[in-house]
């Protein structure tokens, strides 16, 4: 299709485009043998938020049309996750790596991406781009949380002198469960950070809060991209609920907006059938394997 999507007319050009190559056209100028109707039917539509918006301001300009094919009822658009992905990696990038005040910390994310990617420390302080911060959060988040690891096995098992030789002890899975309750309660931000930030400034540690806060951040991300591999949509939906506050905290005011606005149609305004209908079709498997989505 040789047709701009920059503009509102350009997408709705492309949505009847790409509805006519599904042999979906209006009814009142195709033979209803040829053709299904789509009139009482929806079609989903996934896309980023600026092809959100443009598709939102043409429901808007088509409002006073007199059919239910011109009024453009039957768009349903669902925001990309992927995209969502890429806003919640760039909200970790410009808490814990953008300003250079976050960067002075003993144990502040630029120092991982000194030890990860020494040649490309100026690239992280700048714009790494998606590719770069997903490896970074990913083998940062790694790295870190197998340190919280040594440090609990060393207070819990003093003879276990690595964590080589607590993997070979064989634990039960319930002693196992117990100390990660333990060290997502000691390593990971909760409702208690906003206490110890309220002390005198001699009476807490702000190094050690900023890295809660950053284990918080990375294990969120860590959750969403599992909850959209295995296509787990409610644990999706919860993360959103999360992303949205970090995203209005980042001065990413659009995401947060629209995401909320999105949940809330879903749970509040449509109804049961196309809830679901949304819900299931937010992510796709063409492959059909586990983990695939």
């Amino acid at each position: 299709m040789d047709i701009s999507n920059s503009t509102v007319s350009g997408n709705i050009n492309s949505v009847l485009e790409l509805l006519k190559q599904g042999d979906i056209e209006d009814p009142a100028e195709c033979d209803p043998l040829q053709g299904p109707d789509v009139s009482e039917y929806v079609v989903l539509f996934h896309s980023d938020l600026g092809t959100g918006k443009r598709l939102q301001a043409a429901l808007q300009r088509h409002a006073i049309e007199s059919t239910p094919w011109n009024h453009l009822q039957h768009i349903i658009f669902i925001p990309s996750l992927f995209h969502l992905k890429m806003v919640s990696a760039d909200a970790i990038l410009r808490t814990f790596l953008q300003h250079s005040s976050a960067r002075l910390d003993e144990n502040a994310l630029m120092r991982d991406v000194g030890i990860l990617r020494p040649k490309e420390t100026g690239i992280y302080g700048l714009k790494p781009g998606f590719r770069r911060m997903n490896q970074l959060i990913t083998y940062s988040g790694i790295c870190r949380r197998l340190d919280c690891w040594r440090v609990e096995v060393k207070k819990s098992v003093p003879s276990h002198v690595d964590l080589d030789a607590f993997a070979a002890s064989e634990l039960l899975f319930d002693d196992l469960l117990a100390m990660a309750d333990a060290i997502a309660k000691e390593y990971v931000a909760d409702h208690r950070l906003r206490r110890m930030r309220s002390k005198d400034v001699t009476q807490h540690d702000g190094e050690y809060e900023n890295v809660l806060l950053l284990n918080k951040y990375m294990l969120l991300y860590e959750e969403l991209s599992y909850a959209m591999n295995i296509g787990d949509i409610g644990r999706v939906e919860t993360c959103i609920i999360a992303w949205i506050l970090i995203f209005k905290a980042t001065r990413k005011h659009k995401y947060a907006t629209h995401m909320s606005d999105f949940l809330s149609n879903v749970h509040f305004v449509y109804p049961d059938g196309l809830r679901r209908a949304v819900r299931y079709h937010m992510l796709v498997n063409p492959s059909g394997k586990a983990g695939s989505f």
